[in-house]
């Protein structure tokens, strides 16, 4: 689980590492067989070279 102030990196960019500021609560439009899904997660992300992105809570990896 990625919380807000954990160190982190991207699958698709193992080299590019930051610090979670932020977490989004995402509405999703998929249903399930037993039940709903009633929204996802997006993270934003404070990079080590100062810039900020919003990533999917599914490309993100936590760094130990």
């Amino acid at each position: 689980m990625v919380k807000v102030g954990n160190r982190v990196s991207l699958f698709n960019n193992i080299g590019k590492e930051g610090k979670v500021i932020g977490m989004r609560k995402v509405p999703t439009k998929t249903w399930h067989t037993n039940g709903t899904a009633s929204h996802s997660w997006s993270i934003i992300i404070e990079w080590n070279d100062g810039t900020r992105s919003e990533e999917a809570v599914g490309d993100v990896m936590r760094l130990d």
